[in-house]
């Protein structure tokens, strides 16, 4: 985690692998994951802490531009992304 001037961001490795799947269903697994029940309890776990703190999240199996939020959406998540847009510093 990053923070600069009151805004925060979380980088995340391989938290979650296929964005369109397991944010919907975070107990979704893939082969990658060593223990795949330790791996879907962690992912639940950081997609309901980002999701309650709306911290921006940052992460290589992200969606373009690959920073955004979680909210809840019915069982699981959504992903927001940010607006990609330049920011004078």
């Amino acid at each position: 985690m990053a923070a600069s001037k009151g805004e925060s961001i979380e980088f995340w490795g391989d938290i979650v692998h296929f964005a369109s799947v397991q944010f919907p269903k975070p107990e979704i697994t893939v082969a990658y994951d060593v223990d795949a029940n330790a791996a879907a309890a962690q992912r639940k776990k950081q997609f309901a802490r980002a999701e309650a703190s709306r911290i921006l999240v940052a992460g290589a199996h992200l969606p373009f531009p690959g920073v955004g939020h979680l909210r809840a959406a019915d069982q699981g998540y959504a992903w927001v992304p940010e607006d990609y847009r330049w920011r004078e510093p």
